[in-house]
């Protein structure tokens, strides 16, 4: 059997962690859920749901990237699927925060970019660095959700 994330260019390990830069990566999800959770005060509480959930998807990541198999897949796709379900909240509840801001936007192009050109065959691709284009990616991605939930410093 292929390991689910085959199409992530890190070469598949034997053990326990198929791929060990993309499974530890992963871990930047969590951690910027933690940030965003502390933020999430007074109006901005539907931010709340977008930290769950993207907790539970640096899980499923690093389920996905580590021993792969279906049910690793599964939480992943879940973990996707709830932080798009918790943006949908932040837009309805807070749909000010949301507003395009240069340095989010920046982070979520270069994450996007990165996504596509690192892929297995990419142009990016080389499955058997320590630096995985991938891995990067997750700390793009990660960072870019951080910063979208910060609020824009304003002028006094």
């Amino acid at each position: 059997m292929t390991h689910v994330a085959a199409s992530d260019c890190e070469r598949i390990r034997p053990g326990f962690i198929g791929q060990p830069a993309n499974a530890a990566s992963s871990l930047a999800f969590v951690a910027a859920a933690v940030p965003i959770w502390r933020g999430a005060t007074g109006r901005r509480a539907a931010w709340r749901w977008v930290a769950a959930a993207l907790a539970f998807e640096g899980a499923g990541s690093v389920a996905y990237h580590g021993p792969g198999g279906r049910a690793s897949k599964f939480v992943h796709d879940a973990g996707l699927l709830g932080l798009a379900l918790a943006f949908a909240r932040v837009a309805r509840d807070d749909p000010a925060s949301l507003r395009p801001r240069p340095a989010p936007v920046a982070l979520a192009a270069m994450a996007i970019l990165l996504h596509s050109l690192s892929r297995t065959g990419g142009p990016l691709c080389s499955c058997n660095s320590r630096l995985q284009g991938h891995a990067v990616f997750h700390v793009l991605a990660a960072t870019a959700i951080a910063a979208w939930q910060r609020r824009p410093h304003t002028a006094s």
